[in-house]
């Protein structure tokens, strides 16, 4: 994928980039490929949105009434609900994710959507920093989706049920880091898309290979970059702020 990139690529990140491009063609835990690329695509749109910029650039952005441009492949309450989370994530409210939801998404929809979008912007986002053109989106893989929910899922701090750690499984156990002796620790940040399990999983491990995993959060001697700690931190905390992020 990044044969053509003017600096090198960590293997481990191009391992994990070719294996999120798959995830996203892949039959989901509700959504088909076919959906799941379809909102990739919209994701990209939304970027060239005018009632998008429009939003951005008002201060309130629930002030502005207008109609997506949009590729008119998705519902309008999903089309919606991608541009808003791929163009103004920071001015969300619980108002709103109830509104875009109301009996139309289920719960479980939104998060799995929220999933695409995240892995598609992470990947774009990227190839944008390299300067080099974006990857070709994948062709949509066949197969029927899992429909599995967590029996363990509770709705409580969040707007959305989650997993805490002493009710998940094995597979999303991996992504709650254990910082204190043996007993999983799970921050907001890491719960937030536990209702669908495999979303979680497989954007953590994009986050794993591009900021750190779990063991060297918490572990100030453990460190697998070329870089300090102090300067990774330095350039999230930048990121973030520039985003508008509330963490």
């Amino acid at each position: 994928m990044y044969d053509h990139a003017p600096y090198a690529v960590r293997q481990d990140i191009v391992d994990t980039h070719v294996r999120a491009w798959r995830h996203i063609a892949a039959p989901g835990t509700w959504l088909t490929g076919e959906r799941r690329v379809a909102i990739a695509v919209e994701t990209r749109h939304a970027a060239a949105c005018s009632l998008c910029g429009e939003r951005k650039a008002a201060l309130s952005p629930y002030t502005v009434e207008g109609e997506h441009d949009s590729l008119e492949d998705l519902p309008k309450n999903i089309v919606e609900m991608i541009h808003r989370i791929a163009t103004d994530p920071g001015r969300i409210t619980q108002n709103w994710v109830e509104g875009v939801i109301a009996g139309v998404i289920a719960e479980t929809d939104y998060v799995e959507i929220v999933g695409v979008i995240a892995h598609c912007l992470c990947i774009d986002t990227f190839t944008d920093a390299l300067g080099i053109a974006r990857h070709v989106l994948p062709d949509p893989i066949e197969g029927e989706p899992s429909r599995e929910r967590p029996a363990g899922a509770v709705k409580d701090t969040a707007w959305l049920p989650t997993v805490p750690p002493e009710n998940a499984e094995e597979a999303l156990l991996a992504i709650y880091p254990r910082n204190i002796g043996d007993a999983p620790n799970a921050p907001n940040v890491r719960r937030a898309m536990s209702l669908v399990p495999a979303e979680a999983i497989s954007f953590f491990a994009l986050n794993d290979v591009q900021y750190l995993p779990p063991e060297a959060m918490w572990n100030l001697p453990v460190n697998p970059r070329s870089i300090s700690k102090s300067q990774v931190e330095l350039v999230a905390s930048r990121v973030s702020s520039l985003n508008g992020c509330f963490y």
